[in-house]
């Protein structure tokens, strides 16, 4: 996936039109949005995992498995996870924009 989710928090600060905001405080925005948009993409993750992968998926979790062998594990085992996923940060994009 070439779109990542420092895109998408990097396109929802642009979107919210924020003007003048010192900088330390925008870098503290993004990580506070970054941290959000994360939880939601593991709350997806956690409620689609099917229960026959959940603790082979905790203990990929667990070990130090890369971020690539622990995505492929999820997609492999929520075969729409892409979806799910979009149709969540679609949701969330729509609630912190006021849309």
């Amino acid at each position: 996936m070439n779109y990542d989710i420092n895109t998408f928090v990097d396109e929802l600060i642009e979107a919210k039109n924020l003007v003048g905001i010192d900088g330390q405080v925008l870098d503290q925005m993004k990580k506070d949005l970054l941290d959000r948009v994360e939880n939601r993409i593991n709350a997806v993750i956690a409620t689609n995992m099917p229960e026959s992968a959940q603790d082979e998926f905790e203990k990929l979790v667990d070990s130090d498995s890369s971020d690539e062998e622990v995505t492929k594990f999820c997609s492999e085992k929520i075969p729409n996870l892409t979806e799910l996923i979009s149709a969540d940060l679609v949701q969330f994009r729509s609630v912190y924009l006021g849309n």
